[in-house]
């Protein structure tokens, strides 16, 4: 049972006997828990949040759904004593979603880190879209806070359905961006608090840090992810911060790892791809000469140096793998591998990445 309908139920035999005993006046109500639905004035010991939960696609919530927002004390990170309060909004319509969150001034340290986290559930309990990051806060300020939730990918046909149905990521929290010439995704877990970047067949995990406004992740190496809203900043390596825009679409490398695609390259002039899959005798899929011509092997063959075949068409195929690091000449994306395909004699070079190893 959900920690608010357990408190809820909780209170209800103290309910019954205030009014059996007559303790309770009339125009008066009993003292609530950190969970239920938004009330229409704080309670006197009680402080409050206040603000919306919105998302950007326009979609309107399953009848039934409801919105979960709980006040978090950072210090505790994932513990259940870092939930300081609790509340639902039953039956919501469509963002924004309005608020309010009453908690214990005296739980809050002169000196501590707090955030705010919501996800909105379907009528069946179902994560429809949640808060991939905690906004941070800081308690008895009234000034209204604004959450922003991303969607959820629905896993099985027995998820609820979301009309109209719009593009999502695979994974469940992510978000694309733009960074300069870079493709960056962005998967926040939130039994961890970390975020993962994908972007050149890379893959970093940054831990969440104490921020003034926004989120920050970070690791010991240099690396830094910030954002509030939609707006963003990278830092990879410690190099200068990148500019970041939301983008509508994964990277390419991103895309080939959710369709399990074991190594990929792409090069330029002429601009080419090629994917090769998993196993010990995986298909190779190319793309060449800026989309014009295509091929597939299918059952290529590994070696020391990297994989050959044979096309339908009785093409020979081979992809030459060095795994030293290569720097793509026009964007200077860095990737762990350098790549040669040659097809007939033809030879297409550029960088790749092995996806999964």
């Amino acid at each position: 049972m959900p920690p608010f309908r357990r408190l809820v139920r909780s209170a209800l035999p103290t309910l019954a006997l205030c009014i059996a005993l007559a303790g309770c006046q009339p125009g008066t109500s009993p003292s609530s828990t950190d969970g239920g639905s938004t009330a229409s004035a704080p309670v006197a010991d009680r402080a409050r949040l206040s603000g919306t939960a919105v998302y950007r696609e326009r979609i309107v919530p399953p009848p039934g759904s409801r919105l979960q927002v709980q006040l978090i004390d950072v210090l505790y990170g994932t513990a259940p004593e870092a939930v300081l309060a609790e509340t639902e909004i039953e039956d919501v319509g469509p963002p924004p979603i309005a608020f309010s969150l009453d908690y214990d001034p005296a739980s809050i340290r002169a000196n501590g880190q707090y955030g705010l986290h919501a996800a909105l559930y379907g009528p069946e309990g179902a994560l429809l879209f949640v808060a991939d990051v905690r906004h941070a806060v800081a308690p008895g300020r009234d000034e209204p806070v604004e959450l922003s939730l991303g969607r959820v990918a629905q896993e099985s046909a027995d998820a609820p359905a979301i009309h109209p149905a719009d593009g999502i990521g695979d994974a469940v929290n992510r978000r694309h961006w733009q960074c300069g010439e870079l493709r960056v995704d962005t998967t926040f877990d939130p039994a961890t608090l970390d975020t993962t970047l994908s972007f050149s067949g890379r893959r970093l995990v940054l831990a969440q840090t104490a921020t003034a406004t926004g989120t920050r992740h970070a690791d010991k190496a240099g690396n830094e992810f910030r954002s509030e809203g939609d707006r963003a900043l990278l830092t990879l390596d410690g190099q200068p911060q990148i500019e970041c825009t939301p983008s509508d679409t994964p990277s390419p490398w991103t895309d080939a790892a959710d369709r399990g695609i074991g190594f990929r390259a792409a090069g330029n002039e002429p601009g080419w791809w090629v994917e090769v899959g998993m196993g010990e005798a995986p298909t190779i899929e190319a793309v060449l000469d800026y989309g014009e011509r295509s091929l597939e092997v299918e059952h290529a063959q590994p070696d020391e140096l990297g994989y050959t075949g044979i096309t339908a068409d009785g093409e020979r195929v081979t992809l030459v793998i060095d795994r030293t690091p290569c720097e793509d000449g026009m964007s200077g994306e860095a990737f762990e591998a350098s790549a040669r395909l040659e097809v007939d004699g033809r030879r297409y070079s550029g960088c790749g990445a092995f996806l999964f190893d």
